[in-house]
């Protein structure tokens, strides 16, 4: 819906500034997002709908919108076997970085996740978040506002991915079409948990996960595996991942007891 809602934004204001038309685009974009997710942050908090059975649903829900409306009033008449809104013009399209072969969605997304972190971690926002996340009925008895921050919080992560959603159609798509919905969430979920949402830790797992992703045809080709072997593969890490998580604690490389008996 970022991405659908920037390329909507664009249409409109054909003919204006570059920079203020991305700019605009960015807030669209942002904006559908954020009222998006938030919605399941407020449903997790006045009605204690789970946020990931929430979320999921409501992707869909959001996949068939955009679906409807490309299809339907936004969609350009020139696009015949891919329906999509009309196309950006090459003025508001978002270039690659000077000298490389990926645009400039790479850095936006590094400074989201250092602007990210300085809010968890560096201002009283972050804190009281912290504490709700970790204990609704404690950050309650410390007078914590926990729905205006987890419904504030959760349309936040959600205006970040509008934003991602319009850089893949500022940057790559040029407008806006079926492959948006390409299951990046579900990939995010995954490399949240195995940066276990440390906003810094994202990182270097979103590069592991988007290399894999990126050599998947290359894989295919070479080495005539099916196009599930990269599913294979972030599978199997997860669960390696997920088995450290329970082991974590379990052994000790040094063991008094140990000692003491042999001694």
């Amino acid at each position: 819906l970022g991405g659908l809602a920037a390329a909507a934004a664009g249409a409109a204001l054909n003919g204006a500034p570059s920079f203020i038309v991305i700019l605009v685009m960015g807030v669209a974009g942002m904006a559908a997002g954020g009222i998006w997710i938030g919605t399941v942050g407020a449903l997790r908090h006045y009605r204690a709908v789970n946020e990931t059975i929430s979320s999921l649903l409501m992707a869909y829900i959001a996949i068939a919108l955009m679906n409807q409306l490309v299809e339907g009033p936004l969609r350009d008449p020139a696009s015949l076997n891919k329906p999509s809104t009309k196309p950006l013009a090459e003025a508001y399209r978002i270039g690659n970085i000077s000298g490389m072969e990926v645009h400039w969605g790479l850095v936006i997304g590094i400074v989201a996740c250092v602007l990210s972190w300085v809010l968890i971690e560096k201002t009283r926002w972050g804190f009281a978040a912290r504490i709700a996340g970790g204990n609704v009925k404690a950050a309650q008895v410390q007078g914590l506002a926990v729905g205006p921050l987890i419904v504030g919080f959760t349309a936040l992560a959600g205006g970040f991915a509008g934003l991602a959603g319009m850089l893949e159609v500022a940057a790559v798509q040029g407008s806006a079409n079926a492959s948006l919905a390409a299951g990046y969430g579900y990939t995010g979920v995954l490399v949240a948990f195995l940066a276990r949402h440390n906003p810094l830790a994202i990182i270097p797992v979103a590069f592991l996960l988007g290399g894999i992703d990126a050599a998947g045809g290359l894989i295919q080709r070479r080495m005539d595996l099916p196009d599930a072997t990269v599913l294979v593969l972030q599978g199997m890490l997860f669960i390696v991942i997920l088995f450290s998580e329970t082991l974590y604690g379990r052994f000790k490389a040094f063991n008094p007891d140990l000692w003491k008996r042999v001694a």
